[in-house]
Formats: structure tokens, C-alpha cells, sequence
């Protein structure tokens, strides 16, 4: 039995969403599912997972093979998915669906997951449904209908399967619904704040400055609709706040020094100025000036970060003689230091207020690590060549963005918590640093 419910297909005109909820021989909850990953955990858990040959007829094979290579290239980035080619398992399938499918073979080959799409004809490229299925019970994982697909709507398409899948697997699906902030150079010696969606697509530009300065340091409001920024001028630092559209407005304050400014879950911002011969994290007030000292200890304080409750921060501060990163209650009270020795900065702390990405000096080259508040432990997350720098949590709490020379030429990277295998982040030419992530707007 197959249940429709339609909806607008949000962003393309006339195109329509149909939700496909496969129940199997009359099973009552066929959507209910024992196999799940826990990414949060300790552990990394993999399953397979085999894409199978689209059923599509001649016009549309096509757009099926294009939908396919993008549903791949999504499912590169989730470390806890091991991709099987088909060819690995003997045997064809009859169909996509469940009563067309003998799971035998995919079963002894210790397949977990089994996706299947069905092309037929329609308006535009036609029409396409998508399902996972859970090989050991033969229940439906996922299962979606989309009708009068055109070629525009492919990649969003994927990137929707994709989050559903990933949530029905470990709960959550934010890394298809989400963006990156990052910096590219621009014309002479300027930089400028560019945005992108972590797969690669939806690549924009944000400011223009070029020769006029140097836009630096971003990070996105917890709501994904404003980016705030540090614009290095000529004679000083300014603040930049970009709210989704037009110019960044721009702010001058009381100092030349103008550093890592970071929002607050309220809509606050937080920023480090030197206001009294040394570094401090001062609050703004609703005119973006500054107001009371959230860190104001004996040494320079740069770099807040802060949990989604917005009670807690991390931050750098260099007390003890070298740089290292604290966590304090922002309403008050004095820092806990939580990195026992080197040089250590950059730090992003997970929006559950209970892991601490940064970046800790490795010999010559910087390498990212992650300190478990509760634990106290502390693990590198990359290694390898280059040098790994600006962590940054994913609204998830599972992925971390950071940037590094791995490759040569600074790139964006996406790794876990846990330290899989970097991802590249596709961002055009030339070099990019300084990630920020943020969800997309709601």
C-alpha cells in the first residue's frame, strides 16, 4: 500500500513534492526501523549501502544516471555510509519497490541499506521515486515522489533524499540544510565573505571590498540570516554585519582593533577590542557599541564561541603566558582553563555546550583537536600533511568545518567529531579559510 501527500517543492515554481511512505504487504509501520548509527557516540559505525541501477526508460535515463552520480557525490560526506557498487551483488532487481526485490543476495552480501529510484513519464524530465530500504527487515527507510522534475530541480532533489536518509539513520539531517561562511581573496589584496552549501553548491559572494579592505573572520547568526565580520581598513578594524541581502552595514568603534566577533544565540554580539591598553570580549549593545566585558581577565582575551543555550563560552586567552582556550559562564565568574600546555586558539564550541573544537600548534604546522568538557579528554581530529586551522562545529554538534594547506593551496574541509577522513569542500578557484557554519534560515 503506498500513501501521497503533496506539497510545494519549495524554490522551483510548479513543481510538486510527493512524500511516498511505502508500507509492505499491509505491515502497519513499515517506517519504523531498528538500524540506526550513533554518531554522537564514541564510536564510528559503518554501513553498507548499495545504489542500485535506476529503473528509467529511454528518455529518461538521462536525467536518472545525473540524479544518481549527485545522490552519490552527497553520500561521500557521511563517513558512517560505505558505498557498494551494484556489481558487487549478483542478481538483478525485478523493481524499486519492496515486492519487486529479492533481498536475499544483498543480505549475505552484509548490505544495510538499499536504494532504489523508479523513472516514469511525465511533464518536463517526468517523474521519479526514491526509497531506501533497510535490507535485513525489507522496510522502507525513505521514500519520496517528486512529479514534473526539470533539470534545475536534480540537485535539490538529491540533497533532500540525502537529509531525509541521514536522519532516519542517526536522527539528524542538518548537514543538507545548512552553509558555510568562508574568505577568498579578492581583487589586489582584498578579501572578501562568501557563502556555500557544504556539498559545494550555492556558491555566492557577500562583500565586494576589494583593494578597500580586507573582510575577515565571519560567523553566522544561530538563525542562518546574518553573518558578522571584521573589515581590516587602511587606519583600523571595523564591524560588518551582513543580514541576508544588499550591503554589509558597517560599524566604527571606539578601538582600531576590532576582533573575532561572534553572535549570541539572542542576537547579541560578542567581540575582543582593546579599549584599555589590551585585548578584551566586550558585549554590544543594540547600536553595536560596546558595553560590559564578558572576559576581561589578566591577559589577552580573543575568540569567543558559544553554546545554542548562549550560557556558556569558549575563548582564548594568553594569562599564562601562551595561548590557550578557556570555557566561562557568560553571565559571570572567572574562566577555566582547559588546555594543559602549547599554543592553542581558534576555538568553536559545539552547540550542546559539551565539546570544544581548536587548533592546537603541531611543531610547524597547526592541527585540530577536540576536548570533551565533561571528560576533560582531548583527541586530534586531522592529521596527515599541511597545516589544519579555524574549526568549526556544525549546527549538528557532528560535523566540523576547518580549513587547511593538505592540498597545497588553503581549501575548506569537512571532518566529525570523531576524525573521519577529510572531505573537500568544492569552492571555486583560488584559496579559501576561515569557515564558519551555520543553518540555513527556517
Amino acid at each position: 500500500m503506498t500513501m501521497r501527500a503533496t506539497k510545494r517543492f519549495t524554490g522551483v515554481l510548479g513543481a510538486v513534492v510527493l512524500l511516498v511512505a511505502c508500507l509492505l504487504s499491509g505491515q502497519a509501520g513499515a517506517q519504523q526501523t531498528s538500524l540506526a548509527v550513533d554518531i554522537q557516540g564514541p564510536g564510528q559505525a559503518k554501513m553498507n549501502l548499495v545504489m542500485a541501477r535506476p529503473f528509467a526508460g529511454g528518455g529518461q535515463m538521462s536525467p536518472a544516471d545525473k540524479l544518481q552520480d549527485l545522490i552519490n557525490k552527497d553520500l561521500q560526506f557521511l563517513p558512517f555510509l560505505q558505498l557498494v557498487p551494484p556489481s558487487n551483488i549478483p542478481g538483478q532487481l525485478g523493481g524499486a519497490k519492496a515486492e519487486q526485490i529479492d533481498f536475499k543476495p544483498f543480505s549475505l552480501a552484509k548490505v544495510d541499506v538499499l536504494v532504489t529510484a523508479n523513472w516514469t513519464p511525465g511533464t518536463n524530465l517526468g517523474n521519479v521515486e526514491l526509497r531506501a530500504f533497510e535490507v535485513y527487515s525489507q522496510k522502507v527507510l525513505v521514500g519520496k515522489g517528486y512529479d514534473g522534475v526539470t533539470d534545475a530541480q536534480l540537485p535539490d532533489i538529491a540533497d533532500r533524499f540525502c537529509m531525509e536518509l541521514m536522519a532516519a539513520l542517526t536522527g539528524q539531517g542538518g548537514f543538507f540544510n545548512s552553509q558555510i561562511a568562508f574568505v577568498k581573496p579578492s581583487s589586489g589584496k582584498g578579501t572578501d565573505i562568501w557563502t556555500v552549501r557544504p556539498m559545494g553548491r550555492g556558491l555566492t559572494r557577500v562583500t565586494s571590498y576589494n583593494d578597500l579592505g580586507m573582510a575577515v573572520s565571519p560567523a553566522w547568526s544561530f538563525d542562518g540570516r546574518r553573518i558578522v565580520f571584521t573589515l581590516i581598513g587602511s587606519r583600523s578594524h571595523y564591524l560588518g554585519v551582513w543580514s541576508g541581502g544588499g550591503k554589509p552595514q558597517v560599524y566604527t568603534l571606539p578601538t582600531t582593533n576590532v576582533v573575532s566577533p561572534r553572535f549570541l544565540p539572542d542576537g547579541q554580539i560578542a567581540v575582543s577590542l582593546s579599549l584599555r591598553g589590551k585585548a578584551d570580549i566586550y558585549l554590544l549593545t543594540g547600536g553595536q557599541q560596546p558595553g560590559r566585558a564578558i572576559a576581561s581577565g589578566p591577559g589577552i582575551d580573543v575568540s569567543p564561541s558559544f553554546d545554542a543555550s548562549g550560557r556558556t563560552m569558549a575563548y582564548v586567552s594568553d594569562e599564562t603566558g601562551s595561548p590557550n582556550i578557556y570555557v566561562k559562564d557568560v553571565g559571570g565568574g572567572s574562566g577555566r582553563r582547559i588546555t594543559s600546555s602549547g599554543y592553542n586558539t581558534n576555538p568553536s564550541i559545539s552547540p550542546d555546550g559539551k565539546l570544544v573544537a581548536f587548533t592546537k600548534q603541531m611543531g610547524g604546522a597547526q592541527k585540530v583537536f577536540v576536548h570533551d568538557l565533561g571528560t576533560g579528554q582531548e583527541t586530534q581530529v586531522t592529521s596527515g600533511g599541511g597545516s589544519d586551522e579555524n574549526p568549526s562545529f556544525a549546527p549538528d554538534g557532528y560535523f566540523i568545518a576547518f580549513a587547511s594547506t593538505r592540498s597545497g593551496q588553503k581549501k575548506i574541509y569537512v571532518t566529525t567529531r570523531h576524525g573521519a577522513p577529510p572531505v573537500m569542500v568544492p569552492t571555486g578557484d583560488g584559496p579559501a579559510q576561515m569557515p564558519s557554519w551555520g543553518p540555513l534560515p527556517q
